[in-house]
This record gives C-alpha cells, structure tokens and sequence, in this order.
C-alpha cells in the first residue's frame, strides 16, 4: 500500500445527516411543484402559457425527484460505510484486547518477585 487514510465513522454518519437535510429540502422542492397553477391563473392574454410551462416544469420535477432519490441513496451507503468502518476497527482491536486482558490477568495473580541483595564492601 503507497499511501494511508484516516476514517472516522461518527464525521461520515454527520455527513449522511447533513444529506439527509438535503433529501428533505429535495422533497420540498418537488411537493411545491406539485402544486400547480390552474390554466386560469395565467389570464386571457397568457392563457398559452400552461402548454408551454407545464410539460417543462414536469421535468423539472421528475429531476429533482431523482435527485432525492440520489441523495437518499448516498446518505444510505455513506451510513454503511461508516457502519463497516467501525466493525472492521472493532474487529481489528479485538486480539489486542485480549492480550491486554491477559496481560491484566497475569500481573494480578502472579505477585512480582523481587530480589534483593546488599553489597557490603
């Protein structure tokens, strides 16, 4: 391996929060665009506007639907990432662990033997 990263797993679940604010926004946007004006609502002098707004404001929200769903998924797999981050560390520090306990075991049962010696001279 030429090169080294640092993960820390709770900076990647804040980013899927901080994403999930955004498919929240998302929602939003296109809710609004499902409130759509009625063909009146344009007048007499404009009332050819709807054939030409409405087909394009369809899209626009059939893009930004998508865009939530993006999001979402990437909140989601930012979230496993982070989850399978954690688990291989925990899984990593698991044999230390044990030699720690070990260590801790030993020293506490095992009284140190201490020798000592006077010189005289």
């Amino acid at each position: 391996m030429t090169g080294a990263f640092q993960v820390e797993a709770d900076d990647l679940v804040a980013h899927a929060s901080h994403l999930d604010g955004l498919v929240d926004r998302l929602h939003t946007a296109v809710q609004a665009a499902d409130s759509a004006m009625s063909t009146d609502a344009y007048g007499l002098l404009c009332a050819f506007l709807p054939l030409i707004v409405n087909p394009t404001g369809e899209k626009a929200k059939e893009a930004v639907s998508s865009a939530g769903e993006g999001v979402q998924a990437t909140a989601d797999n930012v979230r496993t990432a982070a989850k399978s981050y954690r688990e291989g560390d925990e899984a990593e520090a698991e044999p230390f662990k044990k030699v720690s306990e070990s260590k801790s075991l030993t020293s506490e049962t095992t009284a140190p033997h201490v020798v000592s010696r006077q010189v005289e001279g």
